[in-house]
Protein backbone atom coordinates (compact mmCIF):
# COMPACT_ATOMS: atom_id res chain seq x y z
CA UNK A 1 0.00 0.00 0.00
CA UNK A 2 3.03 2.22 0.37
CA UNK A 3 3.10 3.01 -3.36
CA UNK A 4 -0.41 4.47 -3.13
CA UNK A 5 0.44 6.54 -0.08
CA UNK A 6 3.72 7.69 -1.58
CA UNK A 7 1.91 9.03 -4.65
CA UNK A 8 -0.85 11.00 -2.94
CA UNK A 9 0.11 11.43 0.69
CA UNK A 10 3.89 11.70 0.79
CA UNK A 11 3.93 13.85 3.90
CA UNK A 12 1.55 11.56 5.82
CA UNK A 13 3.55 8.51 4.75
CA UNK A 14 6.78 10.03 6.04
CA UNK A 15 5.04 11.11 9.24
CA UNK A 16 3.72 7.58 9.72
CA UNK A 17 7.18 6.03 9.31
CA UNK A 18 8.73 8.56 11.66
CA UNK A 19 6.01 7.90 14.25
CA UNK A 20 6.61 4.13 14.12
CA UNK A 21 10.36 4.57 14.40
CA UNK A 22 10.05 7.06 17.25
CA UNK A 23 7.64 4.79 19.15
CA UNK A 24 9.98 1.81 18.83
CA UNK A 25 12.97 3.93 19.84
CA UNK A 26 11.10 5.25 22.89
CA UNK A 27 10.05 1.74 23.93
CA UNK A 28 13.62 0.54 23.40
CA UNK A 29 14.94 3.27 25.67
CA UNK A 30 12.47 2.37 28.42
CA UNK A 31 13.26 -1.32 28.01
CA UNK A 32 16.99 -0.67 28.07
CA UNK A 33 16.95 1.25 31.34
CA UNK A 34 14.60 -1.29 32.97
CA UNK A 35 16.37 -4.46 31.79
CA UNK A 36 18.33 -5.95 34.69
CA UNK A 37 20.42 -8.33 32.63
CA UNK A 38 23.32 -7.76 30.25
CA UNK A 39 22.52 -4.58 28.32
CA UNK A 40 24.39 -5.72 25.20
CA UNK A 41 22.17 -8.82 25.02
CA UNK A 42 19.07 -6.64 25.17
CA UNK A 43 20.50 -4.41 22.42
CA UNK A 44 21.17 -7.37 20.08
CA UNK A 45 17.72 -8.81 20.91
CA UNK A 46 16.13 -5.46 20.03
CA UNK A 47 18.05 -5.10 16.75
CA UNK A 48 17.22 -8.61 15.55
CA UNK A 49 13.59 -8.39 16.70
CA UNK A 50 12.88 -5.01 15.15
CA UNK A 51 14.55 -6.09 11.92
CA UNK A 52 11.48 -8.35 11.62
CA UNK A 53 9.38 -5.31 10.70
CA UNK A 54 11.57 -4.56 7.67
CA UNK A 55 11.77 -8.28 6.90
CA UNK A 56 7.96 -8.60 6.98
CA UNK A 57 7.37 -5.92 4.34
CA UNK A 58 10.47 -6.18 2.17
CA UNK A 59 9.95 -6.38 -1.58
CA UNK A 60 10.16 -10.16 -1.97
CA UNK A 61 8.56 -11.25 1.29
CA UNK A 62 5.79 -13.84 1.13
CA UNK A 63 2.66 -13.80 3.25
CA UNK A 64 3.83 -16.47 5.68
CA UNK A 65 6.95 -14.42 6.40
CA UNK A 66 4.94 -11.22 6.84
CA UNK A 67 2.50 -12.70 9.34
CA UNK A 68 5.01 -14.82 11.21
CA UNK A 69 7.40 -11.86 11.48
CA UNK A 70 4.71 -9.68 13.03
CA UNK A 71 3.60 -12.42 15.43
CA UNK A 72 7.20 -13.02 16.51
CA UNK A 73 7.75 -9.30 17.03
CA UNK A 74 4.59 -8.99 19.08
CA UNK A 75 5.21 -12.14 21.11
CA UNK A 76 8.84 -11.45 21.88
CA UNK A 77 10.20 -7.90 21.69
CA UNK A 78 6.94 -5.97 22.04
CA UNK A 79 5.58 -8.13 24.85
CA UNK A 80 8.89 -8.34 26.70
CA UNK A 81 9.70 -4.64 26.43
CA UNK A 82 6.19 -3.43 27.32
CA UNK A 83 6.11 -5.73 30.35
CA UNK A 84 9.42 -4.61 31.82
CA UNK A 85 9.00 -0.96 30.82
CA UNK A 86 5.30 -0.15 31.21
CA UNK A 87 4.05 -2.55 33.88
CA UNK A 88 5.37 -4.00 37.12
CA UNK A 89 7.60 -6.39 35.16
CA UNK A 90 5.57 -9.50 35.99
CA UNK A 91 4.67 -11.79 33.08
CA UNK A 92 1.11 -12.90 33.71
CA UNK A 93 0.52 -15.54 31.05
CA UNK A 94 2.54 -18.27 32.77
CA UNK A 95 6.32 -18.46 33.22
CA UNK A 96 6.49 -21.42 35.57
CA UNK A 97 9.24 -21.16 38.17
CA UNK A 98 11.17 -18.45 36.31
CA UNK A 99 13.22 -16.65 38.98
CA UNK A 100 13.49 -13.19 37.32
CA UNK A 101 17.26 -13.12 37.83
CA UNK A 102 19.62 -11.26 35.44
CA UNK A 103 21.12 -14.59 34.33
CA UNK A 104 17.68 -16.04 33.50
CA UNK A 105 16.70 -12.92 31.56
CA UNK A 106 19.94 -13.14 29.56
CA UNK A 107 19.28 -16.78 28.72
CA UNK A 108 15.71 -15.98 27.69
CA UNK A 109 16.80 -13.31 25.22
CA UNK A 110 19.61 -15.46 23.80
CA UNK A 111 17.24 -18.35 23.07
CA UNK A 112 14.64 -15.95 21.64
CA UNK A 113 16.99 -14.23 19.22
CA UNK A 114 18.44 -17.55 18.01
CA UNK A 115 14.93 -18.65 17.05
CA UNK A 116 14.15 -15.32 15.38
CA UNK A 117 17.47 -15.25 13.52
CA UNK A 118 16.89 -18.79 12.19
CA UNK A 119 13.56 -17.69 10.74
CA UNK A 120 15.05 -14.57 9.13
CA UNK A 121 17.90 -16.50 7.52
CA UNK A 122 15.42 -19.12 6.26
CA UNK A 123 13.46 -16.32 4.59
CA UNK A 124 16.49 -14.97 2.76
CA UNK A 125 17.50 -18.51 1.79
CA UNK A 126 14.04 -19.07 0.34
CA UNK A 127 14.18 -15.77 -1.55
CA UNK A 128 17.63 -16.21 -3.13
CA UNK A 129 17.78 -19.98 -3.70
CA UNK A 130 14.29 -21.46 -3.81
CA UNK A 131 11.42 -19.32 -5.06
CA UNK A 132 9.76 -15.93 -5.01
CA UNK A 133 6.57 -14.54 -6.42
CA UNK A 134 6.64 -12.93 -9.88
CA UNK A 135 6.58 -9.15 -9.85
CA UNK A 136 3.62 -9.09 -12.24
CA UNK A 137 0.60 -11.35 -12.66
CA UNK A 138 -1.88 -11.52 -15.51
CA UNK A 139 -5.58 -11.71 -14.87
CA UNK A 140 -7.23 -14.72 -16.45
CA UNK A 141 -9.67 -13.77 -19.18
CA UNK A 142 -12.60 -15.83 -17.92
CA UNK A 143 -15.63 -15.59 -20.19
CA UNK A 144 -17.59 -17.83 -17.85
CA UNK A 145 -17.35 -18.58 -14.17
CA UNK A 146 -19.63 -18.74 -11.18
CA UNK A 147 -20.27 -14.98 -11.39
CA UNK A 148 -21.89 -15.43 -14.79
CA UNK A 149 -25.20 -15.98 -12.98
CA UNK A 150 -24.91 -12.59 -11.28
CA UNK A 151 -22.71 -11.29 -8.48
CA UNK A 152 -25.61 -10.27 -6.24
CA UNK A 153 -26.96 -13.83 -6.20
CA UNK A 154 -23.54 -15.26 -5.36
CA UNK A 155 -22.94 -12.92 -2.43
CA UNK A 156 -26.47 -13.39 -1.08
CA UNK A 157 -26.02 -17.18 -1.16
CA UNK A 158 -22.62 -16.92 0.55
CA UNK A 159 -23.95 -14.56 3.22
CA UNK A 160 -26.86 -16.89 3.95
CA UNK A 161 -24.42 -19.82 4.10
CA UNK A 162 -21.98 -18.34 6.62
CA UNK A 163 -24.83 -16.98 8.76
CA UNK A 164 -26.40 -20.45 8.84
CA UNK A 165 -23.11 -22.13 9.76
CA UNK A 166 -22.53 -19.59 12.52
CA UNK A 167 -26.01 -19.87 14.01
CA UNK A 168 -25.91 -23.68 14.00
CA UNK A 169 -22.47 -23.66 15.61
CA UNK A 170 -23.51 -21.22 18.32
CA UNK A 171 -26.71 -23.09 19.10
CA UNK A 172 -25.19 -26.59 19.19
CA UNK A 173 -21.78 -25.40 20.49
CA UNK A 174 -19.99 -27.58 17.95
CA UNK A 175 -16.75 -25.58 18.12
CA UNK A 176 -16.12 -22.69 20.49
CA UNK A 177 -12.74 -21.59 21.77
CA UNK A 178 -12.09 -22.80 25.31
CA UNK A 179 -15.16 -25.05 25.46
CA UNK A 180 -15.50 -28.80 25.21
CA UNK A 181 -18.46 -29.78 22.95
CA UNK A 182 -21.49 -30.74 25.00
CA UNK A 183 -23.19 -32.75 22.24
CA UNK A 184 -21.92 -35.98 20.73
CA UNK A 185 -21.85 -34.96 17.07
CA UNK A 186 -20.56 -37.07 14.20
CA UNK A 187 -16.83 -36.36 13.75
CA UNK A 188 -17.25 -35.65 10.03
CA UNK A 189 -19.85 -32.97 10.75
CA UNK A 190 -17.89 -31.49 13.65
CA UNK A 191 -14.67 -31.57 11.60
CA UNK A 192 -16.37 -29.81 8.69
CA UNK A 193 -17.73 -27.11 10.98
CA UNK A 194 -14.32 -26.61 12.58
CA UNK A 195 -12.64 -26.29 9.19
CA UNK A 196 -15.25 -23.82 7.95
CA UNK A 197 -15.01 -21.69 11.08
CA UNK A 198 -11.22 -21.64 11.36
CA UNK A 199 -10.45 -20.78 7.75
CA UNK A 200 -12.79 -22.60 5.37
CA UNK A 201 -15.33 -19.78 5.10
CA UNK A 202 -12.50 -17.28 4.64
CA UNK A 203 -11.04 -19.55 1.94
CA UNK A 204 -14.37 -19.41 0.14
CA UNK A 205 -14.24 -15.62 0.49
CA UNK A 206 -10.79 -15.59 -1.12
CA UNK A 207 -12.02 -17.75 -3.99
CA UNK A 208 -15.10 -15.60 -4.61
CA UNK A 209 -13.18 -12.32 -4.56
CA UNK A 210 -10.55 -13.80 -6.89
CA UNK A 211 -13.04 -15.03 -9.50
CA UNK A 212 -15.11 -11.87 -9.21
CA UNK A 213 -12.06 -9.71 -9.92
CA UNK A 214 -11.14 -11.91 -12.87
CA UNK A 215 -14.64 -11.77 -14.33
CA UNK A 216 -15.35 -8.05 -13.79
CA UNK A 217 -11.72 -6.86 -13.92
CA UNK A 218 -12.15 -4.90 -10.69
CA UNK A 219 -12.65 -5.19 -6.94
CA UNK A 220 -15.90 -4.14 -5.29
CA UNK A 221 -15.97 -2.48 -1.88
CA UNK A 222 -19.31 -4.18 -1.16
CA UNK A 223 -17.68 -7.59 -1.64
CA UNK A 224 -14.91 -6.68 0.79
CA UNK A 225 -17.48 -5.62 3.36
CA UNK A 226 -19.21 -9.02 3.09
CA UNK A 227 -16.01 -11.06 3.53
CA UNK A 228 -14.95 -8.97 6.53
CA UNK A 229 -18.41 -9.41 8.03
CA UNK A 230 -17.92 -13.16 7.65
CA UNK A 231 -14.72 -13.06 9.72
CA UNK A 232 -16.52 -10.97 12.35
CA UNK A 233 -19.59 -13.17 12.59
CA UNK A 234 -17.53 -16.38 12.58
CA UNK A 235 -15.20 -15.18 15.34
CA UNK A 236 -18.12 -13.99 17.42
CA UNK A 237 -20.06 -17.24 17.30
CA UNK A 238 -17.05 -19.38 18.18
CA UNK A 239 -16.06 -16.98 20.99
CA UNK A 240 -12.72 -16.14 19.40
CA UNK A 241 -10.87 -12.83 19.67
CA UNK A 242 -8.84 -13.58 16.54
CA UNK A 243 -11.10 -12.01 13.93
CA UNK A 244 -8.31 -9.66 12.85
CA UNK A 245 -6.09 -12.46 11.52
CA UNK A 246 -8.26 -13.85 8.72
CA UNK A 247 -9.62 -10.38 7.97
CA UNK A 248 -6.18 -8.83 7.60
CA UNK A 249 -4.96 -11.80 5.52
CA UNK A 250 -7.78 -11.23 3.03
CA UNK A 251 -7.21 -7.47 3.09
CA UNK A 252 -3.47 -7.80 2.49
CA UNK A 253 -4.01 -10.48 -0.16
CA UNK A 254 -6.38 -8.21 -2.09
CA UNK A 255 -3.84 -5.39 -1.92
CA UNK A 256 -0.95 -7.53 -3.15
CA UNK A 257 -3.00 -9.20 -5.87
CA UNK A 258 -4.45 -5.95 -7.24
CA UNK A 259 -0.97 -4.44 -7.31
CA UNK A 260 0.57 -7.38 -9.17
CA UNK A 261 -2.16 -7.52 -11.83
CA UNK A 262 -1.73 -3.81 -12.52
CA UNK A 263 -5.19 -2.81 -11.33
CA UNK A 264 -4.53 -1.25 -7.92
CA UNK A 265 -7.51 -0.03 -5.94
CA UNK A 266 -7.69 3.56 -4.77
CA UNK A 267 -6.38 4.64 -1.39
CA UNK A 268 -10.00 5.31 -0.45
CA UNK A 269 -10.88 1.65 -1.01
CA UNK A 270 -8.19 0.52 1.43
CA UNK A 271 -8.83 3.22 4.01
CA UNK A 272 -12.54 2.36 4.10
CA UNK A 273 -11.81 -1.38 4.23
CA UNK A 274 -9.19 -1.01 6.95
CA UNK A 275 -11.39 1.28 9.04
CA UNK A 276 -14.24 -1.21 8.72
CA UNK A 277 -11.97 -4.07 9.85
CA UNK A 278 -10.77 -2.14 12.90
CA UNK A 279 -14.34 -1.21 13.80
CA UNK A 280 -15.51 -4.82 13.53
CA UNK A 281 -12.47 -6.02 15.45
CA UNK A 282 -13.19 -3.69 18.34
CA UNK A 283 -16.83 -4.78 18.47
CA UNK A 284 -15.70 -8.40 18.26
CA UNK A 285 -13.22 -8.02 21.12
CA UNK A 286 -15.59 -6.25 23.47
CA UNK A 287 -18.47 -8.59 22.64
CA UNK A 288 -16.47 -11.79 23.09
CA UNK A 289 -14.91 -10.48 26.31
CA UNK A 290 -18.36 -9.68 27.63
CA UNK A 291 -19.81 -13.05 26.61
CA UNK A 292 -16.87 -14.92 28.11
CA UNK A 293 -17.02 -12.94 31.35
CA UNK A 294 -20.71 -13.64 31.82
CA UNK A 295 -20.63 -17.14 30.39
CA UNK A 296 -17.50 -18.96 31.47
CA UNK A 297 -14.40 -16.77 31.49
CA UNK A 298 -12.97 -14.26 33.95
CA UNK A 299 -10.65 -11.74 32.30
CA UNK A 300 -7.34 -11.40 34.14
CA UNK A 301 -7.47 -7.62 34.12
CA UNK A 302 -11.13 -7.36 35.04
CA UNK A 303 -12.00 -6.90 38.70
CA UNK A 304 -14.09 -9.70 40.09
CA UNK A 305 -14.94 -11.40 43.33
CA UNK A 306 -15.93 -14.94 44.14
CA UNK A 307 -18.21 -15.64 47.05
CA UNK A 308 -18.89 -19.15 48.32
CA UNK A 309 -21.97 -19.79 50.36
CA UNK A 310 -21.82 -23.01 52.37
CA UNK A 311 -25.17 -24.70 52.76
CA UNK A 312 -26.18 -27.35 55.25
CA UNK A 313 -24.87 -29.99 52.89
CA UNK A 314 -21.25 -28.96 52.29
CA UNK A 315 -21.13 -30.91 49.01
CA UNK A 316 -23.81 -28.67 47.55
CA UNK A 317 -22.05 -25.30 47.60
CA UNK A 318 -22.86 -22.53 45.20
CA UNK A 319 -20.34 -20.22 43.56
CA UNK A 320 -21.54 -16.75 42.77
CA UNK A 321 -19.39 -14.59 40.53
CA UNK A 322 -19.67 -10.86 40.12
CA UNK A 323 -18.14 -9.34 37.02
CA UNK A 324 -17.26 -5.80 36.14
CA UNK A 325 -19.47 -3.62 33.97
CA UNK A 326 -19.24 -3.79 30.18
CA UNK A 327 -17.50 -0.40 29.99
CA UNK A 328 -14.52 -1.74 31.92
CA UNK A 329 -13.75 -4.26 29.20
CA UNK A 330 -11.63 -1.63 27.48
CA UNK A 331 -9.07 -2.37 30.20
CA UNK A 332 -9.25 -6.02 29.21
CA UNK A 333 -8.44 -5.07 25.63
CA UNK A 334 -5.37 -3.16 26.80
CA UNK A 335 -4.31 -6.21 28.78
CA UNK A 336 -4.76 -8.43 25.72
CA UNK A 337 -2.77 -6.07 23.49
CA UNK A 338 0.28 -6.37 25.74
CA UNK A 339 0.03 -9.82 27.26
CA UNK A 340 -1.84 -12.27 25.08
CA UNK A 341 0.81 -12.76 22.41
CA UNK A 342 2.53 -16.17 22.56
CA UNK A 343 6.32 -16.17 22.67
CA UNK A 344 8.77 -14.92 25.25
CA UNK A 345 6.95 -16.18 28.35
CA UNK A 346 7.09 -19.72 26.98
CA UNK A 347 10.85 -19.43 26.63
CA UNK A 348 11.08 -18.09 30.19
CA UNK A 349 9.18 -21.10 31.53
CA UNK A 350 11.29 -23.60 29.59
CA UNK A 351 14.71 -22.20 30.50
CA UNK A 352 13.64 -22.08 34.15
CA UNK A 353 13.92 -25.89 34.26
CA UNK A 354 16.88 -26.62 32.02
CA UNK A 355 17.64 -29.83 33.91
CA UNK A 356 14.64 -31.45 32.19
CA UNK A 357 15.61 -30.47 28.66
CA UNK A 358 17.12 -32.77 26.08
CA UNK A 359 16.39 -34.62 22.84
CA UNK A 360 14.47 -37.35 24.64
CA UNK A 361 12.33 -34.74 26.39
CA UNK A 362 11.49 -33.13 23.02
CA UNK A 363 10.51 -36.52 21.57
CA UNK A 364 8.43 -37.38 24.62
CA UNK A 365 6.27 -34.28 24.07
CA UNK A 366 4.89 -35.89 20.91
CA UNK A 367 3.35 -38.64 23.05
CA UNK A 368 0.91 -36.17 24.56
CA UNK A 369 -2.75 -37.05 24.07
CA UNK A 370 -5.86 -34.98 24.66
CA UNK A 371 -7.25 -35.35 28.18
CA UNK A 372 -10.20 -33.07 28.98
CA UNK A 373 -9.93 -31.23 32.29
CA UNK A 374 -6.25 -32.21 32.63
CA UNK A 375 -3.12 -30.12 32.40
CA UNK A 376 -1.16 -30.30 29.16
CA UNK A 377 2.38 -31.68 28.80
CA UNK A 378 3.77 -28.14 28.86
CA UNK A 379 1.72 -27.09 31.90
CA UNK A 380 2.60 -30.22 33.87
CA UNK A 381 6.33 -30.11 33.19
CA UNK A 382 6.88 -26.39 33.63
CA UNK A 383 4.52 -25.65 36.51
CA UNK A 384 2.04 -23.63 34.49
CA UNK A 385 -1.37 -23.34 36.13
CA UNK A 386 -3.82 -24.43 33.49
CA UNK A 387 -7.05 -25.04 35.36
CA UNK A 388 -8.31 -21.82 36.90
CA UNK A 389 -11.44 -20.87 38.77
CA UNK A 390 -13.53 -20.65 35.62
CA UNK A 391 -12.62 -24.21 34.68
CA UNK A 392 -13.88 -25.42 38.03
CA UNK A 393 -17.11 -23.46 37.70
CA UNK A 394 -18.12 -24.91 34.34
CA UNK A 395 -17.69 -28.55 33.43
CA UNK A 396 -17.23 -28.01 29.69
CA UNK A 397 -14.48 -25.35 29.95
CA UNK A 398 -11.04 -26.35 28.71
CA UNK A 399 -8.16 -23.90 28.33
CA UNK A 400 -4.47 -24.54 27.77
CA UNK A 401 -1.37 -22.37 27.97
CA UNK A 402 0.87 -22.65 24.91
CA UNK A 403 4.69 -22.47 24.79
CA UNK A 404 5.02 -21.37 21.16
CA UNK A 405 7.29 -22.80 18.47
CA UNK A 406 10.57 -21.32 19.80
CA UNK A 407 10.06 -22.55 23.36
CA UNK A 408 8.82 -25.91 22.10
CA UNK A 409 11.92 -26.58 19.98
CA UNK A 410 14.10 -25.55 22.89
CA UNK A 411 12.73 -28.58 24.75
CA UNK A 412 15.86 -30.08 23.19
CA UNK A 413 18.04 -27.81 25.34
CA UNK A 414 20.27 -27.22 22.30
CA UNK A 415 20.84 -23.91 20.51
CA UNK A 416 21.88 -25.80 17.38
CA UNK A 417 18.76 -27.98 17.26
CA UNK A 418 16.58 -24.94 17.92
CA UNK A 419 18.18 -23.04 15.03
CA UNK A 420 18.02 -26.00 12.64
CA UNK A 421 14.39 -26.90 13.38
CA UNK A 422 13.14 -23.30 13.11
CA UNK A 423 15.05 -22.95 9.82
CA UNK A 424 13.60 -26.17 8.35
CA UNK A 425 10.05 -25.53 9.54
CA UNK A 426 10.17 -22.01 8.06
CA UNK A 427 11.19 -23.39 4.65
CA UNK A 428 8.50 -26.08 4.72
CA UNK A 429 5.86 -23.56 5.80
CA UNK A 430 6.85 -21.26 2.93
CA UNK A 431 6.23 -24.09 0.47
CA UNK A 432 2.71 -24.61 1.79
CA UNK A 433 1.91 -21.07 0.73
CA UNK A 434 3.74 -21.32 -2.59
CA UNK A 435 1.99 -24.57 -3.52
CA UNK A 436 -1.36 -22.95 -2.74
CA UNK A 437 -0.40 -20.14 -5.13
CA UNK A 438 0.63 -22.49 -7.95
CA UNK A 439 -2.39 -24.80 -7.68
CA UNK A 440 -5.07 -22.12 -7.30
CA UNK A 441 -4.56 -20.41 -10.68
CA UNK A 442 -2.25 -17.92 -8.91
CA UNK A 443 -4.90 -16.83 -6.43
CA UNK A 444 -2.71 -14.61 -4.27
CA UNK A 445 -5.63 -13.85 -1.93
CA UNK A 446 -6.02 -17.54 -1.10
CA UNK A 447 -2.23 -17.81 -0.67
CA UNK A 448 -2.32 -14.93 1.83
CA UNK A 449 -4.89 -16.79 3.90
CA UNK A 450 -2.87 -20.03 3.84
CA UNK A 451 0.30 -18.17 4.82
CA UNK A 452 -1.49 -16.55 7.76
CA UNK A 453 -3.06 -19.83 8.93
CA UNK A 454 0.34 -21.58 8.94
CA UNK A 455 2.03 -18.65 10.72
CA UNK A 456 -0.71 -18.54 13.36
CA UNK A 457 -0.41 -22.28 13.98
CA UNK A 458 3.35 -22.11 14.41
CA UNK A 459 3.35 -19.20 16.85
CA UNK A 460 0.74 -21.09 18.93
CA UNK A 461 2.53 -24.42 18.64
CA UNK A 462 3.05 -26.77 21.56
CA UNK A 463 -0.24 -28.39 22.55
CA UNK A 464 -0.79 -31.90 21.13
CA UNK A 465 2.06 -31.46 18.61
CA UNK A 466 1.43 -34.90 17.12
CA UNK A 467 -1.96 -33.63 15.88
CA UNK A 468 -0.35 -31.02 13.65
CA UNK A 469 -1.00 -33.37 10.75
CA UNK A 470 -4.72 -32.64 11.17
CA UNK A 471 -4.35 -28.93 10.47
CA UNK A 472 -1.74 -29.29 7.74
CA UNK A 473 -3.70 -32.18 6.24
CA UNK A 474 -6.76 -29.93 6.17
CA UNK A 475 -4.70 -27.21 4.47
CA UNK A 476 -3.53 -29.69 1.84
CA UNK A 477 -7.10 -30.87 1.22
CA UNK A 478 -8.22 -27.23 0.92
CA UNK A 479 -5.50 -26.56 -1.66
CA UNK A 480 -6.53 -29.67 -3.62
CA UNK A 481 -10.19 -28.58 -3.55
CA UNK A 482 -9.27 -25.12 -4.85
CA UNK A 483 -7.08 -26.72 -7.54
CA UNK A 484 -9.93 -28.97 -8.72
CA UNK A 485 -12.27 -25.98 -8.76
CA UNK A 486 -9.84 -24.03 -10.92
CA UNK A 487 -9.66 -26.95 -13.35
CA UNK A 488 -13.44 -27.08 -13.60
CA UNK A 489 -13.63 -23.33 -14.24
CA UNK A 490 -10.98 -23.51 -16.94
CA UNK A 491 -12.68 -26.45 -18.65
CA UNK A 492 -16.09 -24.77 -18.66
CA UNK A 493 -14.54 -21.55 -19.92
CA UNK A 494 -13.26 -23.23 -23.10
Amino acid sequence: MSHLIKQDYKFLYKLFKISIFASILFLFYLGYINFIGNKSIYISFSIISNFLIFFAFRKNSIFFETFFSLLLWLGFWFKFTCTIALTDGVFREGVGVFNYSPKSFNETLIVSQIGILAFILAGFFREFFLFKYPQKLQLFDFKKNVFSIGRNKIWIIFTFFFLTIGILNFYFKIYQKGLIPIYDINFIISGTFKWLLLFGLSAISAILVFYESNFFKKFFLSSSIIIFLETFFTSLNMLSRGMIFNAFALFFGIYKFSKKVGKPNSIGFYLKSFTFIIFLFYISLTSVNYIRANYFYVGKSVEFTIEKYAKKDEKDREIKTKYSAFSKHNFEILYLIINRWVGVDGVMAVISQKEKLGKSFLFSSFKERAKPKSLSFYELNFNIEGINTSNQMYKNVQGNTLPGIVAFFFYSGSYYILFLLIFLVSIISSYFEYISFKLSSKNLIFSALIGQVVAYRLIHFGYLPHQSYLLFGTIVLSIIMVYLLSLVVKIKDK
